[in-house]
């Protein structure tokens, strides 16, 4: 009976405990003179602190810093000392909702929270990761902020994904075969080294499935785009000293044009490619019979002079249909040496020498294209950032690419933390 009634009351602790969890997302509305706006706090516990930050969505402002943040009792305060704001509210037993006041130069306005709910699915919480938005007039791209605990501004690095369909974490749809998690562990390293980072969903993919563009309407300019109102977007964070981007694969080349484009403090071409995309295809295509080759290759030349294909056979649909024309047009279009050689700030190459995907002789264009840039080869190292012992591409898929718990190449690591910790 004793051991009954202890598991009782071990229960009921237990749901005491949870329900006094102030951690999470809260959200609610500040009403400004008539107009509504969204306010959320992202409360989070670290090594048994409470730390916060908060988001005004309506006016792009994301990840502001919260100063001291309290509980006692059913006693709330929120305060961001820096922006002159302080938020007091009162917990509600069930610690569901609070009812607070917003306060800022002199004014107080009534704002009550909620918590928000993750679309109904059970995740554990990185309490150093938060969601930010980048507002476009096309749809929100949504990606992941990874904040080092620290008072002190922080280098952040943006992380650009590869082609294809893939997510702020380095995975793409099962099809695919791929679920590395390689840039959900790039930005936990850069973390643990004082970094900030952004990663996110490509404009179309998971989170950011709701500004995706018809097929037909989609270019390489429009994740250029996207990619430079990233680097706006974390210029004008004040918890950032410097910004370094770098891309991945084909995030490489959207990475460098925009950083031609809108300046960054340094650039980081990992595993990607020297060459333009029609070139890439042409090897693909180059183990084909000569009979196919005299069919695509002529296709290829048209759509290089910026040309669009009629009458394209059936059986090379997939790859020229009328849809992907416009978008492979702008693909070709650039150079990646041509692009690398425009930028006038520190850069470094990442090549492995296990990619089955990139070259080593990619890495090398890119170096001789600009000279002042740092070239890093790492023995072992495939595609998606770890080691292997094998070109398999079976194996490698099995063995890296569908494995989400191996960890990253260290040296690659390293270069990384050294690059962005270099560079002024």
């Amino acid at each position: 009976m004793k051991n009954i009634t202890l598991t009782i009351i071990f229960l009921l602790l237990a749901g005491w405990m949870k329900a006094q969890d102030i951690t999470g997302n809260w959200a609610g509305f500040l009403n400004v003179q008539g107009a509504k706006l969204k306010i959320v706090f992202h409360i989070r516990s670290v090594d048994g602190k409470l730390n916060a930050t908060f988001d005004s969505p309506d006016q792009n402002a994301l990840g502001l810093k919260i100063d001291e943040t309290s509980l006692g009792g059913n006693k709330l305060s929120l305060n961001a000392k820096s922006m002159g704001i302080l938020y007091e509210g009162l917990v509600s037993k069930k610690f569901d909702s609070i009812m607070g006041t917003w306060i800022q130069g002199g004014g107080r306005l009534p704002l009550d929270l909620a918590r928000e709910k993750q679309d109904g699915k059970a995740a554990v919480a990185n309490p150093f990761e938060s969601d930010i938005i980048l507002k476009t007039a096309t749809g929100d791209i949504n990606g992941t902020l990874t904040l080092p605990v620290t008072k002190e501004k922080v280098p952040v690095v943006l992380i650009i994904a590869g082609s294809g369909p893939t997510d702020r974490d380095g995975n793409s749809p099962p099809a695919l075969m791929n679920k590395s998690n390689c840039y959900k562990m790039l930005a936990e390293e850069l973390r643990k080294n004082g970094i900030a980072s952004v990663r996110y969903d490509k404009r179309g993919i998971a989170g950011s499935a709701g500004s995706a563009l018809k097929e037909s309407e989609l270019r390489l300019e429009n994740y250029i785009s996207d990619a430079e109102g990233w680097i706006v977007m974390l210029h004008g964070d004040i918890r950032f000293s410097k910004i370094v981007v770098g891309g991945h694969s084909e995030g490489s080349l959207i990475g460098m044009v925009a950083c031609s484009h809108v300046q960054a403090t340094g650039f980081i071409s990992i595993a990607g490619s020297g060459r333009p995309a029609d070139a890439i295809l042409r090897e693909q295509f180059s183990s084909l019979p000569q009979t196919e080759k005299d069919r695509i290759f002529p296709l290829l030349d048209k759509l290089k002079k910026g040309d669009t294909l009629a009458n394209v056979p059936s059986d090379l649909n997939s790859f020229f249909r009328p849809s992907i024309q416009p978008y492979l047009i702008s693909w070709f279009r650039y150079d990646p040496q041509s692009e690398i050689k425009k930028l006038n700030i520190p850069v470094m190459i990442i090549q492995g020498d296990m990619d089955i995907q990139v070259s080593l002789e990619d890495a090398g264009l890119l170096a001789k294209a600009h000279p002042q840039s740092t070239l890093k080869i790492i023995k072992g190292m495939n595609h998606v950032l770890k080691d292997t012992d094998t070109k398999d591409k079976a194996e490698q898929i099995t063995k890296v690419y569908m494995n989400p718990d191996l960890p990253l190449d260290k040296q690659f690591e390293d270069e990384v933390v050294r690059f962005v910790q270099s560079v002024k």
